[in-house]
């Protein structure tokens, strides 16, 4: 099979032939069409993650299943499928018997990902796909979608609240839907005039420019209940919280750049709340993919062939992917 792979940390990634993965017990061999690039594989590229070279990395495949591996009885070969990060938890531990996620699940960092023509998954780890919703705008769900969809619901949102998007990239875009989809009012946050209209478009009521003070033109603007906060800015984060109207929450989503600074007065006197959140409930995926399947949502793409890899990964690098970045595997 074909793979792109990270042979030496912060050089290009190279197209290789390798052996076809056979599924082992609770396993499935899936021959991807589509995967999604996101930070987190700058990250990986960069070295952050506790892997060493060589790594075939891609945490939002979407393909067929063409084996299964024993015991496996509840998927089919020929199902469409999508593998989300914590595939296999250990079973043992109190979060995994509580029905919570696992500390020490098993991911594609275990298995390899989805920037191969091939790669294995646990049958607990995938997901079927709805009819009708293509491989290619089903992948930024498993990740971006999924992700978005969690910190929306640890939000805790009560009917009639306000939800402010700070960050609308990648998953922020994704998080504008997903909120007005379920009925809130929305307003989104960017330094970039230039989004204006497209993010009305995609469903923002009010698109406020965050100039210097992202805090400061949210609260002029009445403030927010929820802040669903994306970006990777520390500054902006710490800043964007004293918008928050008393017995808000902040959910932070993204991996600042530094640390944070929030404000003691704000949080304290105001009742309000920073919390963080990843991917949570698999009901999240489910009600995500589904959404996305009734056109309520709608990732906005760009498409390349799995050869370019690095020019993607240079494109999001510098801030020009717009909004989320897709490998087309030859089918």
């Amino acid at each position: 099979m074909r793979a792109v792979v990270l042979t030496e940390f912060n050089k290009p990634w190279v197209l290789q032939d390798l052996p076809t993965p056979t599924p082992g017990p609770g396993q499935v061999l899936v021959k991807v069409h589509s995967s999604g690039v996101c930070g987190t594989d700058l990250h990986v590229h960069h070295g952050i993650f506790p892997i060493p070279p060589p790594i075939i990395a891609g945490h939002e495949p979407v393909g067929e299943i063409v084996a299964l591996g024993i015991g496996v009885t509840d998927l089919k070969i020929g199902d469409r499928v999508g593998a989300f990060w914590s595939q296999k938890g250990c079973g043992r531990c109190a979060r995994c018997q509580s029905g919570e996620a696992c500390g020490n699940a098993q991911s594609w960092m275990n298995l390899g990902g989805g920037n191969s023509e091939l790669m294995l998954a646990w049958a607990s780890g995938v997901e079927l796909i709805p009819d009708g919703v293509p491989s290619e705008v089903a992948a930024p769900i498993f990740c971006a979608g999924y992700t978005v969809m969690s910190g929306l619901r640890n939000a805790d949102p009560k009917p009639g609240e306000r939800i402010a998007i700070l960050g609308v990239g990648g998953l922020g875009h994704l998080a504008v839907q997903y909120a007005k989809a379920l009925g809130f009012e929305t307003l989104a946050i960017t330094s970039q005039a230039g989004k204006r209209g497209e993010l009305t478009t995609l469903g923002a009521d009010e698109v406020l420019i965050s100039g210097d003070d992202p805090g400061k033109v949210l609260a002029a603007a009445g403030g927010a209940d929820i802040i669903l906060s994306t970006t990777n800015s520390a500054k902006q984060i710490s800043a964007t919280f004293t918008g928050l109207r008393p017995n808000g929450r902040l959910v932070n989503m993204g991996m600042p750049d530094g640390p944070l600074v929030i404000d003691s007065f704000a949080l304290t006197f105001g009742q309000r709340q920073l919390r963080g959140s990843s991917q949570d409930k698999r009901k999240d995926l489910y009600d995500a993919l589904q959404l996305v399947a009734k056109g309520k949502v709608k990732p906005m793409l760009e498409l390349y062939p799995i050869e370019q890899l690095n020019d993607v990964l240079e494109r999001l690098a510098a801030g020009k992917v717009r909004y989320r970045a897709v490998l087309q595997h030859a089918k």
